[in-house]
């Protein structure tokens, strides 16, 4: 069993590499280490470069120890399934097979897709869905919501490809090409996959009061039906259920003044229900009846001129996006679906599991260990002082002594002290047949 807590462990609240706070040390126990003055903005290397490097340390570290200190998201990982007991067996030991993680300390199943014959069931987290129709290139808007009226994250598109920003979504190209740029922005990545197209250089990012959209949702490509996406939320338990997913379509309308009437180009995109926003619009003022080309207002608008007016709705926007709603797909417990010990990294199946042995599982999940140990703080302080003193040309005073060495020499004790420590901090996993 694992250590839950040390009162020897590096905790960092709220870490943030642009401001020198990494996951595993910071830009000012670097600092105390080199024993020169805090970083900052105006310093070399600044604030923001330490940052970088502790960021790059931390990737190194993971690599050496094969384990992380911080949440990682592992996408995708596909495992064969052998049957451990038969189904009509698998209550006596609580499940019918298992599948072993690559890596260990599993905080969070986002995805559990099993392959059943004719199409993959999911089996874990809250999740939404988004499929695009033919006329996808009509979409204005995407919107996730946290639960209890919460934070908005809103996805805007783009038809210009040279006016696509860093956070909105380019819808110029097809169905899938603009799936992909979606997915892109609500995991705040970079658009691997479309920036031969898009010309985008950095990654997505989707932000709103303070808050980042990666941290609550995560978005892949259906395996089965790729013109549709899938929403997860990271929120534990059932909790993501609560989330809302809408979509908004922009179109230049008119009315006589103080009118229920409203006169659209395109009724045929509008559906009964729908919330209307815009100058001239009353608050909560939704679409009553479309009849033709009549669209019909629960409120008396106010526009004097043709206003470009926002049509939301959380079902679906006729010939342009369909959306499903945030559902509770997990049964995660001793005698549901799946369950699973995530400091070993596996998970059982016993009431729902694959019919098929090879590729049969595909898992996306956060790992990483909850606690940063007092060595891996260490190592990491090293390793970024280290770093900065390979472009330093000074010498560096060693108060025990009061002798000075060189910048080579201290830059390979630092080193060489981090990486004996990382030996044997790695994790093994034994497996008796």
């Amino acid at each position: 069993m694992g250590v839950t807590i040390s009162p020897s462990d590096f905790t960092e609240i709220n870490p943030s590499y642009a401001n020198g706070r990494g996951y595993y040390t910071n830009a000012s126990e670097v600092a105390n280490l080199l024993q020169v003055p805090a970083f900052s903005v105006t310093t070399y290397p600044s604030e923001a470069q330490v940052g970088a490097i502790i960021k790059r340390v931390e990737g190194i570290i993971d690599e050496k120890v094969k384990r992380s200190f911080r949440p990682i998201i592992t996408k995708n990982e596909y495992h064969n399934f052998e049957f451990s007991r038969l189904p009509h067996h698998a209550y006596y030991g609580g499940y019918v097979g298992f599948v072993q993680l690559a890596h260990l300390k599993v905080r969070k199943v986002v995805s559990l897709l099993v392959w059943q014959g004719s199409k993959h069931i999911e089996l874990a987290s809250a999740q939404a869905s988004i499929r695009l129709e033919d006329n996808f290139r009509d979409l204005h808007s995407l919107t996730l919501q946290l639960p209890n009226s919460g934070v908005s994250f809103e996805l805007l598109s783009e038809n210009t490809v040279s006016d696509v920003g860093n956070d909105e979504f380019c819808n110029t190209f097809g169905v899938k090409t603009t799936n992909d740029e979606i997915v892109s922005l609500i995991n705040e990545q970079f658009p691997a996959t479309t920036s031969q197209f898009t010309g985008a250089i950095a990654p997505k990012s989707v932000t709103q009061s303070n808050l980042s959209i990666s941290d609550f949702f995560y978005a892949d490509k259906d395996k089965d039906n790729s013109k549709k996406i899938l929403v997860s939320s990271l929120l534990s338990g059932d909790d993501g259920a609560e989330c809302k997913l809408t979509a908004s379509i922009k179109q230049t309308c008119n009315t006589n003044n103080t009118s229920t009437n409203l006169a659209c180009p395109n009724p045929e995109k509008l559906s009964v229900g729908m919330v209307i926003s815009g100058t001239g619009i009353p608050s909560n003022t939704t679409i009553t009846s479309i009849v033709d080309a009549d669209v019909t207002l629960s409120s008396p608008a106010t526009l004097t001129a043709q206003n470009d007016l926002i049509f939301t709705t959380s079902t679906s926007i006729p010939t342009v996006c369909s959306l499903y709603d945030f559902t509770d797909k997990e049964d995660l417990h001793r005698l549901g679906s799946y369950w699973t010990i995530g400091e070993e990294g596996r998970v059982f199946f016993l009431k729902d599991y694959p019919y098929h042995k090879n590729n049969s599982v595909i898992v996306s999940y956060i790992a990483g260990d909850a606690r940063v140990p007092a060595s891996i703080h260490e190592a990491a302080t090293k390793l970024a002082a280290a770093e900065i003193l390979r472009s330093d040309d000074q010498s560096v005073l060693i108060a025990e002594t009061g002798g000075n060495i060189s910048t080579k020499e201290k830059y390979d004790i630092l080193r060489k002290e981090a990486l004996e420590i990382l030996k044997g901090k790695g994790d093994i996993v034994y497996f008796l047949d």
